[in-house]
Protein backbone atom coordinates (compact mmCIF):
# COMPACT_ATOMS: atom_id res chain seq x y z
CA UNK A 1 0.00 0.00 0.00
CA UNK A 2 2.33 2.47 1.01
CA UNK A 3 4.13 1.61 -2.25
CA UNK A 4 1.54 4.02 -4.05
CA UNK A 5 2.54 7.11 -2.07
CA UNK A 6 6.20 6.66 -3.49
CA UNK A 7 5.59 9.01 -6.07
CA UNK A 8 6.38 12.66 -7.29
CA UNK A 9 3.62 13.57 -9.28
CA UNK A 10 1.24 15.79 -8.20
CA UNK A 11 -2.21 14.51 -9.27
CA UNK A 12 -1.04 11.01 -6.99
CA UNK A 13 -2.48 13.37 -4.39
CA UNK A 14 -5.92 12.44 -4.83
CA UNK A 15 -4.90 9.21 -3.08
CA UNK A 16 -5.10 11.08 0.22
CA UNK A 17 -8.68 11.85 -0.54
CA UNK A 18 -9.40 7.79 -0.17
CA UNK A 19 -7.13 7.88 3.29
CA UNK A 20 -8.15 10.44 4.91
CA UNK A 21 -11.75 9.33 4.21
CA UNK A 22 -10.23 5.77 5.94
CA UNK A 23 -8.72 7.43 8.77
CA UNK A 24 -11.47 9.18 9.74
CA UNK A 25 -13.88 6.31 8.86
CA UNK A 26 -14.44 5.15 12.67
CA UNK A 27 -16.04 8.76 13.34
CA UNK A 28 -18.83 7.94 10.77
CA UNK A 29 -20.03 4.84 12.46
CA UNK A 30 -19.10 5.56 15.93
CA UNK A 31 -19.68 8.76 18.83
CA UNK A 32 -16.54 10.17 20.01
CA UNK A 33 -16.89 11.50 23.13
CA UNK A 34 -16.85 14.86 23.24
CA UNK A 35 -13.26 17.08 23.75
CA UNK A 36 -13.00 20.23 23.97
CA UNK A 37 -9.61 22.19 23.47
CA UNK A 38 -10.11 25.79 24.67
CA UNK A 39 -10.22 28.36 22.14
CA UNK A 40 -9.67 31.75 21.20
CA UNK A 41 -11.63 34.99 19.40
CA UNK A 42 -11.11 33.65 16.01
CA UNK A 43 -12.21 30.05 16.64
CA UNK A 44 -14.99 30.90 18.96
CA UNK A 45 -15.97 33.39 15.95
CA UNK A 46 -15.98 30.10 13.17
CA UNK A 47 -17.88 27.47 15.91
CA UNK A 48 -20.85 29.61 15.41
CA UNK A 49 -21.48 28.57 11.87
CA UNK A 50 -19.98 25.05 11.96
CA UNK A 51 -21.95 22.11 12.30
CA UNK A 52 -22.00 20.38 15.98
CA UNK A 53 -19.27 18.91 17.58
CA UNK A 54 -19.22 14.82 16.83
CA UNK A 55 -21.71 14.97 13.63
CA UNK A 56 -20.68 13.49 10.41
CA UNK A 57 -20.86 17.15 8.67
CA UNK A 58 -18.32 18.22 10.92
CA UNK A 59 -15.81 15.29 10.86
CA UNK A 60 -15.72 15.33 7.07
CA UNK A 61 -15.05 19.20 7.14
CA UNK A 62 -12.00 18.03 9.63
CA UNK A 63 -10.87 15.57 7.20
CA UNK A 64 -11.04 17.94 4.63
CA UNK A 65 -8.88 20.60 6.50
CA UNK A 66 -6.03 17.55 7.42
CA UNK A 67 -6.05 16.42 3.77
CA UNK A 68 -5.14 20.12 2.55
CA UNK A 69 -2.47 20.39 4.78
CA UNK A 70 -1.05 17.02 4.09
CA UNK A 71 -1.09 18.29 0.62
CA UNK A 72 0.60 21.28 1.35
CA UNK A 73 3.24 19.53 3.56
CA UNK A 74 3.91 17.52 0.40
CA UNK A 75 4.46 19.77 -1.80
CA UNK A 76 6.69 22.14 0.87
CA UNK A 77 8.61 18.78 1.70
CA UNK A 78 9.30 18.34 -2.29
CA UNK A 79 10.04 22.03 -2.84
CA UNK A 80 12.61 22.11 -0.36
CA UNK A 81 14.04 18.54 -0.91
CA UNK A 82 14.12 17.21 2.61
CA UNK A 83 14.48 13.82 1.37
CA UNK A 84 16.33 12.32 -1.08
CA UNK A 85 13.33 10.48 -2.59
CA UNK A 86 10.07 12.76 -3.28
CA UNK A 87 7.39 10.78 -2.10
CA UNK A 88 3.76 11.62 -0.72
CA UNK A 89 4.76 10.12 2.91
CA UNK A 90 4.42 13.46 4.85
CA UNK A 91 0.83 14.19 3.75
CA UNK A 92 0.22 10.24 4.63
CA UNK A 93 1.93 10.32 7.56
CA UNK A 94 -0.13 13.62 8.68
CA UNK A 95 -3.20 11.87 8.04
CA UNK A 96 -2.04 8.94 9.87
CA UNK A 97 -1.01 10.67 13.02
CA UNK A 98 -4.74 12.25 12.97
CA UNK A 99 -5.79 8.69 13.44
CA UNK A 100 -3.83 8.70 17.08
CA UNK A 101 -7.05 9.84 18.75
CA UNK A 102 -11.04 10.08 17.75
CA UNK A 103 -10.72 13.47 19.27
CA UNK A 104 -8.67 14.83 16.50
CA UNK A 105 -11.54 13.85 14.10
CA UNK A 106 -13.25 17.59 14.90
CA UNK A 107 -12.61 20.77 13.65
CA UNK A 108 -11.11 22.24 16.96
CA UNK A 109 -8.59 25.19 17.54
CA UNK A 110 -5.22 23.48 17.08
CA UNK A 111 -6.86 22.19 13.24
CA UNK A 112 -7.19 25.57 12.54
CA UNK A 113 -4.66 27.28 13.49
CA UNK A 114 -2.15 24.23 12.11
CA UNK A 115 -2.85 26.04 8.90
CA UNK A 116 -0.74 28.82 9.92
CA UNK A 117 1.86 27.51 11.48
CA UNK A 118 2.68 25.54 8.14
CA UNK A 119 2.30 28.86 6.46
CA UNK A 120 4.81 30.65 8.75
CA UNK A 121 7.11 27.47 8.24
CA UNK A 122 7.12 28.26 4.08
CA UNK A 123 7.46 31.45 4.86
CA UNK A 124 10.26 31.06 7.44
CA UNK A 125 12.25 29.07 4.51
CA UNK A 126 12.13 31.52 2.02
CA UNK A 127 13.96 33.52 3.66
CA UNK A 128 16.90 31.45 3.49
CA UNK A 129 19.78 33.61 1.69
CA UNK A 130 16.99 36.62 0.26
CA UNK A 131 18.32 39.90 0.99
CA UNK A 132 15.48 41.59 1.72
CA UNK A 133 12.49 39.67 3.24
CA UNK A 134 10.60 42.06 5.19
CA UNK A 135 7.63 41.11 3.47
CA UNK A 136 8.30 37.29 4.46
CA UNK A 137 9.03 38.43 7.89
CA UNK A 138 5.91 40.02 8.82
CA UNK A 139 4.14 37.21 7.39
CA UNK A 140 5.87 34.87 9.46
CA UNK A 141 5.01 37.01 12.76
CA UNK A 142 1.70 37.76 11.51
CA UNK A 143 0.52 34.21 11.03
CA UNK A 144 1.82 33.14 13.98
CA UNK A 145 -0.59 35.92 15.71
CA UNK A 146 -3.56 34.56 13.64
CA UNK A 147 -2.64 30.92 15.07
CA UNK A 148 -2.50 32.20 18.76
CA UNK A 149 -6.00 33.81 18.26
CA UNK A 150 -7.20 30.30 17.04
CA UNK A 151 -5.60 28.58 20.39
CA UNK A 152 -3.15 30.74 22.70
CA UNK A 153 -0.09 27.85 22.88
CA UNK A 154 0.98 29.18 18.89
CA UNK A 155 2.16 31.85 20.42
CA UNK A 156 5.17 29.73 21.45
CA UNK A 157 6.30 29.71 17.77
CA UNK A 158 7.17 33.33 17.97
CA UNK A 159 9.80 32.76 19.39
CA UNK A 160 11.17 29.54 17.72
CA UNK A 161 10.99 32.08 14.74
CA UNK A 162 12.85 34.39 16.57
CA UNK A 163 15.38 32.10 16.52
CA UNK A 164 14.86 30.43 12.93
CA UNK A 165 15.82 33.91 11.79
CA UNK A 166 19.04 33.61 13.55
CA UNK A 167 19.15 30.31 11.88
CA UNK A 168 19.18 30.93 8.66
CA UNK A 169 19.93 34.63 7.96
CA UNK A 170 22.54 36.72 9.44
CA UNK A 171 21.26 38.71 12.79
CA UNK A 172 19.32 42.10 11.96
CA UNK A 173 17.38 43.46 14.88
CA UNK A 174 15.25 45.48 12.32
CA UNK A 175 14.10 42.30 11.50
CA UNK A 176 13.24 41.19 14.64
CA UNK A 177 11.31 44.44 15.50
CA UNK A 178 9.18 43.10 11.65
CA UNK A 179 8.38 40.00 13.40
CA UNK A 180 7.36 41.44 15.75
CA UNK A 181 5.28 43.72 14.30
CA UNK A 182 3.79 41.29 12.11
CA UNK A 183 2.88 39.60 14.88
CA UNK A 184 0.75 42.18 17.16
CA UNK A 185 -0.92 43.25 14.15
CA UNK A 186 -3.79 40.94 14.00
CA UNK A 187 -4.12 41.22 17.96
CA UNK A 188 -4.14 45.47 16.97
CA UNK A 189 -7.14 44.59 14.85
CA UNK A 190 -8.99 42.37 17.57
CA UNK A 191 -7.99 44.31 20.70
CA UNK A 192 -9.72 47.83 18.07
CA UNK A 193 -12.61 45.48 17.34
CA UNK A 194 -13.43 44.65 20.40
CA UNK A 195 -12.62 48.39 22.33
CA UNK A 196 -14.91 49.29 19.84
CA UNK A 197 -17.65 47.16 20.78
CA UNK A 198 -17.00 47.64 24.55
CA UNK A 199 -15.46 44.14 25.15
CA UNK A 200 -12.07 44.65 25.68
CA UNK A 201 -12.03 43.53 28.86
CA UNK A 202 -13.91 39.69 28.74
CA UNK A 203 -11.72 39.45 25.34
CA UNK A 204 -8.52 40.31 27.59
CA UNK A 205 -9.71 37.57 30.14
CA UNK A 206 -10.69 35.09 27.48
CA UNK A 207 -7.48 35.09 25.73
CA UNK A 208 -5.25 35.52 28.35
CA UNK A 209 -6.66 35.02 31.34
CA UNK A 210 -8.47 31.45 30.87
CA UNK A 211 -5.63 29.83 28.43
CA UNK A 212 -2.77 30.70 31.14
CA UNK A 213 -2.24 28.80 34.06
CA UNK A 214 0.83 26.74 34.74
CA UNK A 215 0.69 22.98 34.86
CA UNK A 216 -3.34 22.83 34.00
CA UNK A 217 -4.30 19.47 32.60
CA UNK A 218 -7.62 18.17 31.92
CA UNK A 219 -8.54 15.30 33.75
CA UNK A 220 -7.76 11.75 32.67
CA UNK A 221 -10.18 9.53 30.36
CA UNK A 222 -8.55 6.38 30.43
CA UNK A 223 -6.96 4.15 28.19
CA UNK A 224 -7.54 6.11 24.98
CA UNK A 225 -5.60 8.82 26.11
CA UNK A 226 -2.70 6.87 27.30
CA UNK A 227 -2.29 4.73 23.85
CA UNK A 228 -2.35 8.27 22.22
CA UNK A 229 0.03 9.44 24.60
CA UNK A 230 2.12 6.70 23.98
CA UNK A 231 1.65 6.93 19.96
CA UNK A 232 3.00 10.88 19.93
CA UNK A 233 5.95 10.16 22.39
CA UNK A 234 7.03 7.33 20.19
CA UNK A 235 7.21 9.27 17.58
CA UNK A 236 8.73 12.02 19.35
CA UNK A 237 11.58 9.45 20.50
CA UNK A 238 11.90 8.59 16.83
CA UNK A 239 11.98 12.26 15.62
CA UNK A 240 14.62 13.10 18.08
CA UNK A 241 17.36 10.01 17.78
CA UNK A 242 17.09 10.96 14.03
CA UNK A 243 18.98 13.84 14.20
CA UNK A 244 21.96 12.39 12.37
CA UNK A 245 20.08 10.64 9.76
CA UNK A 246 18.30 13.66 9.19
CA UNK A 247 21.22 16.32 8.55
CA UNK A 248 23.54 13.57 7.39
CA UNK A 249 25.53 14.76 3.86
CA UNK A 250 22.48 17.19 3.20
CA UNK A 251 23.11 20.73 2.17
CA UNK A 252 23.34 23.34 4.16
CA UNK A 253 19.70 24.87 3.56
CA UNK A 254 18.10 21.33 4.56
CA UNK A 255 20.49 21.32 7.70
CA UNK A 256 19.28 24.37 8.91
CA UNK A 257 16.05 23.57 7.81
CA UNK A 258 15.90 20.49 10.06
CA UNK A 259 17.17 22.79 13.22
CA UNK A 260 14.20 25.61 12.80
CA UNK A 261 11.92 22.42 12.91
CA UNK A 262 13.32 21.06 15.94
CA UNK A 263 13.09 24.25 17.53
CA UNK A 264 9.33 23.87 17.11
CA UNK A 265 9.32 20.78 18.65
CA UNK A 266 11.19 22.36 21.32
CA UNK A 267 8.47 25.38 21.35
CA UNK A 268 5.66 22.82 21.67
CA UNK A 269 7.32 21.12 24.21
CA UNK A 270 6.97 24.71 26.79
CA UNK A 271 3.49 25.25 25.54
CA UNK A 272 2.61 22.64 28.14
CA UNK A 273 3.87 24.15 31.04
CA UNK A 274 1.44 27.30 30.84
CA UNK A 275 -1.47 26.21 28.53
CA UNK A 276 -4.92 26.08 30.56
CA UNK A 277 -6.75 22.83 30.52
CA UNK A 278 -4.21 20.13 28.17
CA UNK A 279 -5.54 17.86 26.58
CA UNK A 280 -4.85 15.43 24.04
CA UNK A 281 -5.17 17.24 21.36
CA UNK A 282 -2.65 19.67 22.13
CA UNK A 283 -0.86 16.88 20.34
CA UNK A 284 -1.72 18.62 17.45
CA UNK A 285 0.88 21.14 17.42
CA UNK A 286 3.34 18.53 16.89
CA UNK A 287 1.71 16.30 14.37
CA UNK A 288 2.98 18.35 11.21
CA UNK A 289 6.97 18.63 12.26
CA UNK A 290 6.71 14.87 13.63
CA UNK A 291 4.96 13.97 9.97
CA UNK A 292 7.93 15.40 8.01
CA UNK A 293 10.43 13.70 10.33
CA UNK A 294 9.09 10.35 10.27
CA UNK A 295 8.38 10.49 6.49
CA UNK A 296 11.87 11.00 6.33
CA UNK A 297 12.83 7.57 8.57
CA UNK A 298 10.37 5.68 6.16
CA UNK A 299 12.55 6.60 3.15
CA UNK A 300 15.35 5.35 4.12
CA UNK A 301 14.28 2.21 5.21
CA UNK A 302 13.96 -1.01 3.29
CA UNK A 303 10.88 -1.36 1.23
CA UNK A 304 9.47 -4.30 2.46
CA UNK A 305 9.84 -3.00 6.30
CA UNK A 306 8.24 0.53 5.68
CA UNK A 307 5.07 -1.42 4.05
CA UNK A 308 5.00 -3.61 7.15
CA UNK A 309 5.27 -0.88 9.74
CA UNK A 310 3.13 1.21 8.46
CA UNK A 311 0.50 -1.54 7.53
CA UNK A 312 0.99 -2.23 11.53
CA UNK A 313 0.53 1.22 12.51
CA UNK A 314 -2.76 1.60 10.22
CA UNK A 315 -4.24 -1.65 10.84
CA UNK A 316 -3.83 -1.15 14.84
CA UNK A 317 -5.18 2.26 14.61
CA UNK A 318 -8.21 1.09 13.06
CA UNK A 319 -8.78 -2.12 15.11
CA UNK A 320 -8.53 -0.08 17.93
CA UNK A 321 -10.95 2.47 16.91
CA UNK A 322 -13.52 0.11 15.75
CA UNK A 323 -13.36 -2.42 18.56
CA UNK A 324 -16.93 -0.48 20.10
CA UNK A 325 -18.28 -2.25 17.46
CA UNK A 326 -17.64 -5.14 18.42
CA UNK A 327 -19.11 -4.35 21.53
CA UNK A 328 -15.49 -5.39 23.79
Amino acid sequence: MLSLFRTNQFFANALLVIYALLIWSPSFFISQAALSSDGTFIFDTLATILPATGSIANSLIAALLALVQAIILNLMVSRYRLTEEITLFPGLFYLLFMGFSGSFWTVNPLLIANFFLIFAIIELVETYKEFSSADRIYNIGLFIGIASLCYFSYIVFLVSAWIGIGILRAIRWKERLILLFGFFSPYFLVFTYQFWNDHLSDFISQEIGSNFHFFSYSPYRGYDDLITLVLVMTMLIIAVFSYKLYTYKKKIKIQKIIDLLYWGIAATIISILFQAQINVQHFLMLLPILAIFVSINFVHMSRQWSEILHMLLLAGLLIWHYIPLLKI
